[in-house]
């Protein structure tokens, strides 16, 4: 029986992914395309190579490894990672003494991944938790829910970082073991959240219905300029959250950033460029947020 979770990483003594200090555990594969997805490395489920240019030394190991997918341009003085076709055997990456090449993706057992997160426990015991990131980790409820249930006995405070783009029944599985869901709402209308996440939000919307009746949540919205902070998105967020259960305990607003460019370099993809609205058009969107009756603040 497979007991293990695909993870990008696990992240220590994070202060952006819930209240308090937290380990976050970012999970591999997504439902959702954002185009503005700041950690790109996150949305393929399988096993991904990354190469940093910057961190390559040209010690050629790797085409001695695998001569099919790597080569070194004697000219231009580069190393060539050649993508297509490749299996993501992982043995590049192994010998690689300087990590340009490495892997997003790796398998760790719900034992493993209890202990690290409880050992960050002890460092905070009464402030922090565990958050459970992705990608969309719901997408590995079963040994999310194995986890979580492990680190509540030990009296941890667990998150769930998630969009809700899956079955109720899947979230409604979680429920017992989980203090606070981080919800991600991207869009208001369904066409836009369709041409910027690849799916409609119908689901979406009628899961956050249901879970602002039964559970403690924050909502999360990336403000991005012309995506969804337009006045017809405006308008139907505001509505769609105004209708939500007594749940939502706060709402933030995040700042668009691209500090995952280079990630999208790494693993050979490309990067829309999108921007953040300028101060005043924050200050106009916090106006009209605050008239809803949830706590609302700028995350930065």
């Amino acid at each position: 029986m497979d007991n293990t979770i695909r993870i990008t990483n696990i992240q220590h003594f994070s202060v952006h992914d819930g209240p308090g200090v937290r380990t976050t555990v970012f999970t591999k594969g997504c439902n959702l395309k954002c185009q503005w997805c700041h950690n790109p490395e996150t949305i393929q489920a399988k096993p991904q190579i990354s190469y940093n240019e910057e961190l390559c030394i040209g010690c050629g190991m790797c085409t001695q490894i695998c001569p099919e997918h790597h080569r070194f341009d004697v000219q231009n003085g580069r190393h060539i990672y050649e993508r297509k076709d490749c299996k993501v055997c992982e043995k590049c990456a192994e010998q690689c003494p300087t990590n340009a090449l490495s892997v997003y993706g790796v398998s760790k057992t719900v034992e493993e991944i209890v202990e690290e997160a409880y050992r960050d426990s002890m460092v905070f015991p009464e402030f922090g938790g565990v958050t459970f990131s992705g990608g969309e980790c719901l997408l590995q409820a079963k040994n999310i829910k194995k986890t979580a249930e492990i680190l509540k006995q030990r009296g941890i405070h667990i998150c769930i970082d998630t969009a809700l783009n899956v079955a109720w029944d899947t979230i409604e599985g979680i429920l017992p073991y989980t203090d606070l869901f981080l919800v991600d709402v991207k869009a208001g209308t369904e066409d836009t959240h369709r041409k910027y996440t690849g799916v409609t939000n119908r689901m979406i919307k009628e899961n956050l219905q249901k879970l602002s009746q039964e559970a403690d949540i924050w909502i999360r919205i990336p403000m991005v300029h012309n995506v969804n902070d337009t006045e017809q998105e405006l308008d139907e967020i505001i509505k769609y959250i105004s209708s939500l259960g007594d749940g939502v305990k706060k709402i933030q607003l995040l700042k668009y950033h691209s500090l995952g460019k280079m990630k999208y370099q790494w693993i050979g993809k490309e990067c829309v460029k999108f921007e953040e609205p300028d101060e005043v058009h924050r200050e106009y969107i916090l106006s009209r947020m605050r008239k809803l009756p949830f706590y609302v603040e700028w995350n930065y």
